[in-house]
């Protein structure tokens, strides 16, 4: 058998074409993520919400998109995206612009009791962006992908299923 007979032999297989649907849907995604990034001016184009702080207007499930913002441009009552300086969080924070400074925001769960200690001085190199628009719940696909993994959760510990927490106001 020649060379040729052999790779066409692997280029037509299941497995090989599953594999190369795969690479190519993953080349796409990360593609459109990081040119989405570039045009929404923000290494974090999409977001997605995680826990019931922003309940009801932000649901756990929901994807938001993110445009980069100064924060000249950003006003009390805007939602943001930001990291918080804590090497125990990962995960970008998404609340509501409470207070506005010079060079500062202060934010807050809409559905939180009060003020956390890393919500009350929020600098422009820890802000992503402000809220552009939410896609409702696309986001437990993602949640679930975490639950499987165990990648990204907190005590890294996988096949956990439906982690997700059923949000209700809590004010």
């Amino acid at each position: 058998m020649d060379v040729r007979h052999e790779l066409k032999e692997i280029k037509d297989s299941r497995g090989f074409q599953e594999f190369y649907f795969f690479a190519i849907a993953l080349i796409l995604a990360f593609g459109t993520l990081e040119t989405t990034g570039t045009v929404l001016d923000t290494d974090k184009p999409v977001v997605t919400v995680v826990s019931c702080s922003m309940y009801p207007e932000l649901d756990v499930g929901d994807i938001i998109v993110v445009r980069g913002a100064e924060i000249d441009n950003i006003e009390e009552g805007d939602i943001i995206v930001f990291d918080v300086e804590d090497e125990f969080s990962t995960i970008p924070i998404i609340h509501r612009v409470i207070e506005k400074g010079d060079d500062y925001v202060g934010a807050k769960g809409d559905n939180t009791e009060a003020q956390q200690e890393f919500e009350r001085r929020i600098e422009q190199d820890q802000i992503h962006g402000k809220a552009a628009f939410k896609i409702p719940r696309v986001g437990l696909l993602k949640i679930l992908a975490i639950d499987i993994t165990g990648y990204g959760s907190p005590d890294n510990q996988p096949l956990t299923f439906d982690s997700t927490e059923r949000c209700v106001a809590q004010n």
